[in-house]
């Protein structure tokens, strides 16, 4: 799912693709993970972000796990002492530089050389295409860790370094690193989620605000020919520059035996404006479907948990 700043990101970096596992899902348990972060989970703009300290200064920074790059504004980088450098790929927008943060502290974890892309973000906020934030974490931020976003305390949550194998809790499964699209960045694609009891293979974007978008390539194989022929949709602003999306009422949607749907649960299907994937997996879920939920994301182990809070 490409919002602005992925779009953006997509044009300045081309990454391989990963290989996708077929084995059964192992999730880390809270008792085993040791967090090393717990901090409030913030809303921007009604997406998910944090407060995180650079330099001495509060940074609001979003969490998006539907980007393989992170993102800062380079208005802010430059008042930080942050020092850019232009990108050295053909073609690539002047607008748009490389830097490297020495350190980026979230609680009492200290992040270093974190590598960013930096550019302009004021005007895209201006314009409604992004949330109020100096910039976002991307997943690859947390390589070897695991993530939880606890959206019933409202926390976030960042473990230490991991080289275990760690047990199964809750209802878990794997993800891959598959590539949105053909030519695009790689992202986090898990297996797991169904829709009205058909199984779905779907990335999940934090900074995607509805609830579960079946892609048109997948809309027969999963029964929804005649939900999708509705006229009704929505705007989702931050969602590949600003785009409609057309929804319908579903009968339930979850992950594996555990039901996340609300009380009067949607599907969303793509209007010509949605960027989608090629057919290589089926769906997007955004926060809307972890409501009151709490999603771990092991990015060591490459797996999803999620229990209801």
């Amino acid at each position: 799912m490409n919002s602005s700043l992925k779009t953006l990101a997509l044009a300045a970096l081309c990454l391989s693709l990963a290989v996708a596992s077929s084995q059964p899902a192992q999730a880390a348990s809270d008792s085993q993970l040791h967090w090393v972060a717990d901090v409030p989970l913030l809303a921007c703009d009604g997406l998910p972000c944090i407060d995180a300290r650079i330099n001495g200064a509060t940074v609001r920074m979003l969490i998006d796990t539907g980007n393989e790059a992170s993102v800062f504004d380079s208005a802010r980088a430059k008042t930080l002492g942050i020092q850019l450098s232009a990108l050295d790929q053909p073609g690539a927008s002047k607008d748009i530089f490389r830097a490297t943060i020495p350190s980026v502290s979230i609680g009492s974890l200290k992040l270093t050389n974190l590598r960013v892309l930096t550019m302009g973000l004021a005007k895209f906020v201006a314009q409604n295409q992004m949330p109020h934030a100096d910039g976002s974490l991307a997943y690859t931020v947390f390589k070897d860790r695991a993530i939880q976003m606890d959206f019933h305390s409202r926390r976030f949550r960042v473990s230490e370094v991991t080289s275990s194998t760690l047990p199964c809790s809750g209802a878990c499964d794997t993800f891959s690193l598959i590539t949105f699209g053909k030519e695009g960045p790689p992202i986090v694609v898990a297996k797991g989620f169904t829709i009205n009891g058909q199984p779905v293979t779907a990335q999940i974007d934090t900074q995607y605000s509805g609830s579960l978008l079946v892609y048109t390539a997948s809309i027969d194989k999963l029964g929804l020919s005649n939900a999708a022929k509705t006229d009704n949709t929505k705007p989702f602003p931050y969602t590949d520059g600003g785009v409609k999306m057309k929804f319908a009422p579903a009968q339930g949607e979850g992950f594996h035996d555990l039901s996340l749907a609300v009380s009067h649960p949607v599907v969303y299907f793509p209007t010509p404006g949605v960027h989608e994937p090629d057919a290589l997996f089926d769906a997007t879920v955004g926060i809307a479907l972890f409501r009151d939920a709490v999603l771990t994301l092991d990015f060591h182990n490459s797996t999803v948990s999620v229990q209801k809070g």
